[in-house]
């Protein structure tokens, strides 16, 4: 962990500490990780939801559910539901975002403000609404541009924080002057 200035900042394995991952290569690629991140990310939901709410659910059948008993039906809907939501507006981004980026030959935040405007449409496609979905996409968009122009990070001074956080320190610990005077002053401190 950590390392010398000059070899770069390692993980547990020896790899380069390469945080935030860029997801490089051919849209088809980045779309499809895209997908299944969403569709990872909507099972989770899905999931927690079912747990939060802790009653029996039941899907409509011709003669009724079962009082009290939940039906794999219900619970597969209630997993699949989000899933296809989260996948769908992750693949949206990806989709656009990536043909924005062949389109016009440069990386840049306004690629991620159209990608964030499709999928922004894509989850107020659940309201049905034309309004929303407008609303939501421009409001997507400008949030993505605003994530993507000012990066990652909420540091300021990243060279900073790297230095305090994988500096390497000195062999020997060098005192201050003000701590040098006081140990003189109070001889009986020096081991401290």
């Amino acid at each position: 962990m950590g390392g010398s200035a000059g070899d770069g900042l390692k993980n547990y394995w020896g790899d380069r500490n390469d945080r935030p991952h860029k997801i490089e290569g051919p849209c088809v690629s980045r779309t499809i990780n895209a997908i299944m991140a969403g569709a990872a990310a909507g099972t989770l939901f899905g999931s927690a939801q079912l747990a939060w709410y802790p009653d029996a659910i039941t899907s409509g059948t011709r003669f009724g559910g079962v009082i009290g008993k939940t039906d794999k039906r219900a619970i597969i809907r209630s997993l699949a539901r989000p899933a296809l939501w989260m996948s769908s507006a992750a693949a949206a981004f990806a989709a656009v975002e990536c043909g924005s980026e062949s389109v016009r030959e440069k990386k840049d935040s306004f690629n991620a403000m159209l990608g964030g405007m499709a999928a922004g449409f894509v989850i107020a496609a659940t309201t049905r609404r034309v309004d929303i979905m407008t609303s939501a996409a421009f409001g997507m968009g400008l949030f993505m541009f605003a994530l993507d122009m000012t990066g990652e990070s909420t540091v300021f001074n990243r060279d900073e924080v790297k230095e305090k956080m994988h500096g390497v320190l000195p062999t020997k610990h060098q005192e201050s002057a003000a701590l040098s005077a006081l140990k003189d002053k109070y001889p009986q401190h020096k081991g401290l």
